[in-house]
């Protein structure tokens, strides 16, 4: 007698924990854009395909975004490798805030408070499934973006707009705002000079610096990349002294990022402003600098340039 009174009870509980999670589940699908389209034979890549990617892939950067603890955590995974970032950390938000690490000058960036260091072993890189649904064992041609705090897949309109979720806005890189500044390529759009899956390139695979007007001159500049001259967003230059570094030894643009960091403009034009290493000087320097470099301790100690250099005007063309 006494199990058959509890079956109302037992009823009502039931239907009210149906109830909660039909709420729960109506709600959860609310936060974010509705389930992609079901892919079509047409949309989901053959494995030629999978492994012709996968190929170009591995010599990218893209696939080689651990950097020895330094960044390799569930913040700074965040754009480095974002299955591996964790949302819920507490320094999630405040590693976007150039002052949460407090950074003292000449020493290393400290890790952020409540973020986890991940071992290369487990750490994701930029790999197929940030940028690609999985299907069975392939990959939708068509590319998404994945959201790891939503934990969804985000349609996107254009590579701008993909390439934007970690190259737009991110410590000072505002590489996708530089495209659309670009004179020397107006008009482009990422996928114009990068291929899809991340293959580096060089300003020399489309354009022979070997003839026309411009020989000579970057015939005597064999170690100063194409955008430190070519640069019209004012960017400070320096000689990149990380061994580690593609531009190693190279003068190049340089951005903030955590550090001072050698990337390559782009927002571009055809005019050169020689001024910008070879400035007139004062009794205590050259007329002309012979030879440049931003290590010169007369001018720039140490390879820093925070500051623009108060001998000529800042190019704001």
């Amino acid at each position: 007698m006494r199990h058959a009174n509890n079956w109302p009870y037992l009823t009502i509980t039931v239907g009210v924990l149906l109830l909660s999670a039909a709420f729960w589940a109506s709600s959860t699908q609310a936060q974010g854009p509705p389930p992609a389209t079901p892919p079509t034979p047409d949309d989901i890549a053959s494995p030629v395909e999978v492994a012709a990617a996968i190929a170009i892939w591995e010599q990218s950067g893209h696939a080689r975004t651990y950097d020895n603890g330094i960044g390799a955590d569930t913040t700074c995974a965040r754009c480095k490798s974002p299955f591996n970032w964790n949302p819920a950390a507490p320094a999630a938000d405040a590693a976007l805030d150039c002052a949460s690490c407090k950074r003292v000058p000449g020493e290393e960036r400290p890790l952020l408070q409540g973020s986890v260091p991940v071992p290369e072993e487990e750490w994701q890189h930029i790999g197929c499934p940030v940028c690609h649904e999985p299907v069975a064992d392939s990959y939708r041609i068509t590319p998404a973006f994945w959201n790891q705090r939503l934990g969804i897949y985000e349609p996107v309109e254009s590579s701008e707009e993909l390439c934007a979720h970690c190259h737009e806005g991110q410590h000072g890189f505002e590489v996708t705002e530089e495209v659309g500044a670009d004179r020397a390529h107006r008009g482009w759009q990422c996928l114009d000079c990068h291929h899809p899956h991340g293959d580096d390139i060089r300003c020399q695979d489309c354009h022979d610096v070997s003839s026309g007007a411009g020989a000579e001159a970057h015939a005597n500049h064999p170690q100063v990349h194409c955008s430190a001259c070519h640069d019209r967003g004012g960017l400070a230059l320096w000689q990149e002294r990380d061994e580690t570094s593609r531009f190693y030894d190279t003068v190049i643009t340089i951005r903030f990022a955590h550090t001072l960091t050698a990337w390559p403009s782009h927002n571009l034009q055809a005019d050169v402003a020689c001024e910008r290493c070879h400035h007139a000087g004062s009794l205590n320097h050259p007329a002309l600098a012979q030879a440049v470099s931003c290590d010169n301790a007369a001018c720039h100690s140490q390879g820093a340039v925070l500051h623009w250099c108060p001998l000529f005007a800042r190019q704001t063309r």
